[in-house]
């Protein structure tokens, strides 16, 4: 009966282990779409600000082809998001942008531009 008791703790701070790591994995998998969601986001900022700064101002349709061919992925998955209707995603992010003062918007010969804000 002692070897039995020598050995509990052992048995209790394995079972502890396993349930935390077991909780880590569900709450990583409850919140792996918005981290994609997100990683994604961050992307399409860095790559519209770059694209302002090497090209100058640009129109919604000109800032498509930079943003059409962005993914995604979090490491150690294989869950993966792209952007698939880049009119959207920039709807999406432009306005954000400019909240955030990254970029600035401007009408100019009746068109909306986008330019970069230093």
């Amino acid at each position: 009966m002692s070897q039995i008791l020598h050995y509990l703790p052992y048995v209790f701070l394995f079972a502890a282990a396993t349930a935390l790591i077991y909780g880590w994995g569900l709450w990583r998998a409850m919140r792996q779409k918005q981290d994609l969601s997100n990683l994604l986001s961050s992307k399409g900022v860095s790559a519209i600000r770059r694209a302002l700064r090497k090209k100058g101002p640009l129109t919604l349709e000109e800032l498509g082809p930079v943003v059409k061919d962005l993914s995604a992925r979090l490491p150690f998955t294989s869950e993966q998001i792209a952007v698939t209707d880049p009119k959207a995603f920039l709807n999406s992010l432009l306005p954000y942008m400019i909240r955030q003062r990254l970029i600035a918007e401007e009408k100019e010969n009746g068109r909306t531009i986008y330019r970069y804000r230093k």
